[in-house]
């Protein structure tokens, strides 16, 4: 590959990540406005912010998205944990807001 070429490519993918970063973090966003309808329904069910199956259940789809796309288990079932997180500390603040 000519340094030219090499260069347009690095350009081009760096490009499409920011796209594609900036579409994550809008998911993030969506994901988290989500979290904040669902407390009010654990509310009204009477229901804790922790719900281990539900976790469970992430879980299980992560590894099995993982495996599809050859990515890391490990790696992948952090960041959703980290999502998972995000949430339920969504959940406690409104609930101290109560």
């Amino acid at each position: 590959m000519k340094k030219s070429e090499a260069m347009k490519l690095l350009k081009e993918s760096r490009e499409k990540i920011d796209l594609i970063d900036e579409k994550i973090l809008n998911l993030i966003s969506e994901r988290t406005s989500l979290a904040r309808k669902i407390i009010k329904a654990k509310i009204a069910l009477n229901m804790d912010i922790w719900d281990p199956a539900r976790e469970k259940q992430i879980e299980e789809k992560t590894r099995k998205i993982a495996r599809e796309n050859k990515i890391d288990e490990g790696k992948l079932i952090k960041i959703m944990r980290i999502l998972t997180e995000l949430n339920k500390m969504e959940q406690e603040q409104i609930l101290r807001r109560k």
